[in-house]
């Protein structure tokens, strides 16, 4: 049992300190992206800045685990946290606006929706594309990359109208910390500027700096991952635990994907809270097209052009394709109820976070499957 609840506690407490920290860099990256129109700045800067874990998580998957069962985790992260992002963090911003108002629903951009959707399902198609020829490499890696960069060329070509985001100090005088209740609950923006205003450079600062703390932390998180998918493990002084013993694409789906999402929560949740719904949303779908062509390819990129390309198993082909269906099939539906109908009112919420737990059962058995 302490084999299980070793590395379980390993991910939760590490997924508290990437929601702390990345708490911190949204301050960061929303004054950096003050001037950005609405739509955009949540697909690209708020994106980028919410995704920082998953490109940390994928890199030391693929540089801890080595070859397949490190792609089987840096894959996990990024299809599960897509999931998570396109049915769970849009869902609770919505019912977090709505609990608190007198709304029925929430109107959002469709052309939004639409636009960000199209990119993502594309990128999928692409990917399973890969996926079927049975090994990954440089060039596919690159090809995400550059597909990337093509998005938000497109996004800063195309995006007009709107308006721009001021921003405002986000604390008042009650709301203003001591050094030692921000050290407390791991509030990094007061512990390097205090309770100041900001300015660019104090920005980038708590950018950077925040950036490498969930670095750190996600390393922790990648080997708490694999002890859990082991089927036995060491640790000094506890000696040797019993983990579960299926593939660790399976834990990373649920349990690195949830952990390292708390950036993308916070980010969505607080500005829907602002009422920047557009935003919120964008960075949920932004996010995804990070995940998926920078996060995993930028990574991919890297070990595969000093180590290699990958090559999968047919049975890791098989295994990785059936999931990969799932995965497009939810992200299909979730942009049809989001552009359905004048707005998202809760029973749309409520529907697509049973439609994620649905996906987290067929996980849980499919593993219990390979065993």
């Amino acid at each position: 049992m302490l084999g299980l609840i070793l590395p379980l506690f390993l991910i939760l407490l590490c997924g508290y300190v990437i929601w702390r920290a990345g708490d911190s860099f949204i301050e960061g990256s929303n004054y950096i992206g003050r001037n950005l129109q609405d739509g955009v700045k949540g697909a690209t800067i708020n994106a980028v800045a919410s995704s920082m874990p998953e490109l940390f998580i994928s890199l030391f998957f693929l540089f801890y685990l080595k070859n397949l069962s490190g792609f089987e985790g840096s894959i996990g992260t990024s299809f599960g946290s897509v999931l998570f992002n396109s049915l769970i963090i849009p869902s609770v911003a919505v019912l977090g606006v709505l609990s608190n108002s007198n709304k029925s629903q929430i109107k959002i951009s469709k052309k939004i929706i639409i636009r960000d959707g199209l990119w993502l399902v594309f990128i999928e198609l692409l990917f399973l594309y890969f996926i079927q020829q049975g090994e990954i490499g440089w060039k596919e890696s690159l090809i995400l990359i550059l597909i990337y960069c093509l998005y938000v060329f497109y996004l800063f070509k195309t995006m007009k109208g709107g308006h721009k985001i001021d921003y405002k100090t986000p604390f008042s005088e009650k709301e203003k910390l001591s050094l030692l209740s921000a050290f407390m609950i791991l509030d990094l923006k007061r512990l390097l500027v205090g309770n100041k205003p900001l300015n660019a450079k104090k920005a980038w600062l708590i950018f950077v700096i925040s950036s490498l703390i969930i670095g750190f932390v996600c390393y922790f998180l990648v080997v708490a991952c694999g002890w859990l998918g082991n089927e036995t493990y060491t640790v000094p002084i506890l000696g040797t635990l019993n983990g579960l013993g299926v593939h660790v694409l399976f834990i990373a789906l649920i349990f690195a994907a949830i952990g390292s999402s708390f950036p993308d929560s916070v980010i969505s949740y607080k500005d829907a809270q602002r009422g920047n719904y557009d935003d919120a949303f964008s960075n949920a779908y932004g996010s995804n097209i990070f995940n998926l062509c920078i996060a995993l390819g930028l990574p991919l990129f890297i070990y595969t052009l000093s180590n290699g390309s990958i090559v999968l198993t047919e049975d890791l082909v098989s295994l990785i394709s059936s999931i990969a269906i799932w995965f497009l099939g939810l992200s299909i539906v979730s942009i049809l109820v989001y552009v359905h109908g004048e707005g998202v009112n809760k029973n749309k919420s409520y529907l697509l976070i049973l439609l994620y737990f649905l996906f987290v059962f067929y996980i849980f058995y499919s593993a219990s499957q390979s065993v």
